[in-house]
C-alpha cells in the first residue's frame, strides 16, 4: 500500500500536464545522399533534423530560402532536446563552432570530432519562410 502511495505521488504530476507539454516533435534522420529537406517555418520558428555522421568526416550543411530568412545551428551528438517549464522546447548542448545560436549561420563546412546523430535546427531569423537545406558528408 506505501508502495503504490509513493508511486502515484511519482505519477500524479506527469497525469496533469497537458498532452502538447509531454510530447517532443518527431526528429527526422537525414539520409546521406540525397541529404536535402524542404520546410516552411513560421515566423520565429524552428524544424529539427538529425544526421548520422562518423568521427573526423566532413560535414557541409547549406540552407537557402527567399530573402535569406532561414539559418541553422548544429549540435554535437550529446545535446539533448527537451520540455521547459514553459512547455517550449529547450536545446542543452553544444554547437559546433561557428553554427551555434548566435551566428545565422546559412552555410557551414567542417570536420565533425566524434561519431553519432547531429542535431541540424533550421529557424526563422524574423518572417515565415520556406526553405532548402542541404547536407553533404565526405
Amino acid at each position: 500500500m506505501r508502495l503504490l502511495a509513493v508511486l502515484l505521488t511519482l505519477l500524479l504530476p506527469l497525469i496533469a500536464l497537458p498532452a502538447a507539454a509531454q510530447s517532443l516533435p518527431d526528429i527526422p534522420t537525414l539520409a546521406v545522399p540525397p541529404g536535402t529537406a524542404s520546410g516552411r517555418l513560421a515566423a520565429g520558428g524552428r524544424d529539427f533534423y538529425y544526421v548520422r555522421a562518423a568521427a573526423l568526416q566532413a560535414l557541409a550543411v547549406t540552407v537557402t530560402s527567399p530573402g535569406n530568412e532561414a539559418i541553422f545551428q548544429i549540435y554535437d551528438p550529446n545535446t539533448l532536446v527537451g520540455r521547459g517549464g514553459d512547455g517550449g522546447i529547450v536545446i542543452t548542448g553544444n554547437p559546433l563552432p561557428d553554427a551555434g545560436p548566435r551566428t545565422d549561420a546559412a552555410a557551414w563546412l567542417g570536420v565533425v570530432p566524434m561519431g553519432g546523430l547531429y542535431l541540424i535546427v533550421v529557424a526563422s531569423r524574423g518572417g515565415a519562410t520556406s526553405y532548402t537545406l542541404t547536407i553533404s558528408l565526405q
